[in-house]
């Protein structure tokens, strides 16, 4: 295995730097960001909502958290060589057939006693059941506030049915009260204007009898002046 990692470094594909390998030349860090693992053994998580997952208890609010909080909530605990470093160091690789990859994977492992291919294989593992774990726990937050959702939505049409009910059953009370006024009006209306079209008529027949009264009186009069009798 030795001999074969001594091939890769004279052909310039690894490079032999405190003990650890590399692609291209540069070392490996422990310190790389990490990235969701998406080799090995590959395990897709779906991300669609899935099956609604019925739950009385409160959800927590689990979404916006990073790779990295994701791990941490889970308790994953440091790996002495991370998933991610391991992916890196395929990719660098890439160029290689699959087969002389993994012997170069092996010729590395084999000449570092500080890691082995379980571990970053085991990281990716734990790291999977974390990531599915809190995938579950959004969907099952999202399930939850769609339930909420429903019955609010369901509440506040039960509340405005109740309010449009009341308003109408007002409204059809108004309309009537209206219609009964617009009547009383019309009514007392009509009794007013025909009051006064009787007292005026009967003003006319009293004021056109006196005022024939008068006609008999001057006529009178004035037929007794003519004769000298006054």
């Amino acid at each position: 295995m030795r001999g074969m990692m001594d091939l890769l470094e004279r052909a310039g594909l690894v490079r032999r730097e405190d003990g650890a390998l590399d692609s291209g030349g540069a070392p490996v860090s422990s310190d790389l960001p990490e990235a969701a693992p998406s080799a090995l053994h590959e395990t897709p998580v779906s991300n669609d909502l899935g099956a609604p997952l019925a739950s009385e208890a409160p959800v927590a609010d689990v979404s916006g958290l990073s790779l990295a909080q994701i791990y941490d909530s889970a308790g994953v605990a440091q790996a002495a060589y991370p998933a991610e470093r391991l992916l890196r160091l395929l990719d660098g690789l890439k160029a290689m057939e699959e087969g002389t990859r993994r012997q170069a994977i092996a010729a590395m492992d084999a000449a570092d006693d500080t890691w082995t291919i379980a571990d970053p294989l085991h990281d990716a593992s734990v790291k999977i059941a974390a990531i599915e774990t809190h995938a579950a726990t959004l969907r099952a937050g999202v399930t939850k506030a769609e339930q909420d959702t429903q019955l609010a939505l369901g509440a506040a049409q039960q509340r405005q049915d109740t309010s449009v009910a009341e308003i109408r059953r007002q409204i059809s009370e108004l309309e009537g009260l209206l219609a009964r006024e617009l009547a009383r009006g019309a009514q007392e209306s009509a009794e007013l204007t025909a009051a006064l079209q009787s007292k005026k008529e009967a003003a006319l027949r009293e004021l056109e009898s006196l005022m024939r009264t008068v006609g008999e009186f001057r006529a009178l009069v004035s037929q007794f002046k003519s004769a000298g009798a006054v």
